[in-house]
């Protein structure tokens, strides 16, 4: 196993496979560790190494990013990853989606643990994070990210220093209650064109011309004209973030009407697709019979 220089990513779903990728492409040696034997497969045959155990890969790499579902999975593996006998401090690089309370929670126990720590949410889908588009949060102390900077650079070459650590997820949270909503109103405006007549593919493109356009109808436009739902982002996953944004409003007390409409649309969209279809499979929630669409909750 090579070990020089060598960085670490735990989890290599969507995510962390685009990561891994642009470390990869970057030359940079890369040790990755996942509970799916087959994601483990496929980052060996593109050139990485492949850990056992997390607690190998902290044994070999100073720095270590983080790409798993959510916040349980951040926490259960700070212990496996407090630093080896060897003097250097660890650098834990955090892209996963927590809330503000999670996140400065599990930077605390990092902090006890020995680790360094920064927080690094993405905007942005995986085919975005792979191309380089993809926007990185960061937040944390200066000293750390300018320590990492090399690595954030390769990352994700746009990246914007929002603060302390807390201030990457209210902001990651808030982008995202813009963009899901942006991308469930681009499928209803579909429907509607479609149910009034006009070629779709005529209306997206003069659309993306209009005063509405948003970079969502580029990412997910033609996804949903051709309902080609093959995984760029897990609708699952953007469920979990609806509502952890839900969840975030009803501890301070404000409604967030139009959230709450769309994450019912996507507990329908799950239902009838699979919770690994790609988020642009909320178009199927809005091609239902209104009576169809309900939040369970």
């Amino acid at each position: 196993m090579s070990v020089h220089a060598s960085i670490g990513m735990i989890g290599l779903g969507l995510m962390g496979a685009a990561l891994s990728a642009r470390l990869i492409d970057a030359g940079c040696a890369v040790i990755g560790f996942d509970i799916d034997p087959e994601r483990c497969k496929e980052l060996k045959a593109k050139g990485g190494e492949v850990a056992a155990s997390v607690g190998e890969l902290a044994g070999h790499c100073r720095t270590i990013i983080v790409a798993v579902y959510n916040a349980d999975q951040v926490e259960s593996l700070l212990a496996e990853l407090a630093p080896s006998e060897e003097p250097a401090r660890s650098m834990i690089i955090c892209t996963t989606t927590c809330t503000p309370d999670e996140i400065t929670r599990i930077a605390r126990q990092a902090d006890d643990a020995g680790l360094g720590f920064i927080e690094a949410p993405i905007s942005g889908t995986s085919a975005e994070v792979r191309n380089g588009s993809g926007l990185a949060l960061v937040a944390g102390p200066q000293e750390s990210i300018k320590t990492a900077s090399a690595t954030l650079d390769i990352l994700c070459p746009q990246r914007v220093n929002v603060g302390k650590i807390g201030d990457a997820s209210r902001t990651k949270l808030a982008i995202n209650l813009i963009l899901q909503n942006n991308r469930a109103a681009l499928a209803e405006g579909i429907v509607f064109a479609e149910g009034l007549g006009l070629d779709p593919a005529v209306f997206l493109a003069t659309a993306r011309k209009s005063a509405a356009y948003s970079r969502v109808m580029d990412t997910k436009g033609d996804k949903m004209l051709t309902r080609d739902f093959t995984p760029q982002s897990h609708i699952s996953q953007t469920l979990k973030d609806a509502e952890l944004i839900l969840a975030e409003a009803q501890r301070r007390n404000f409604s967030l009407p139009l959230t709450s409409t769309q994450a019912a649309l996507l507990r329908t969209a799950i239902a009838l697709e699979g919770p690994d279809s790609d988020s642009a499979a909320v178009i199927e929630a809005v091609r239902q019979p209104k009576a169809l669409i309900e939040d369970p909750t």
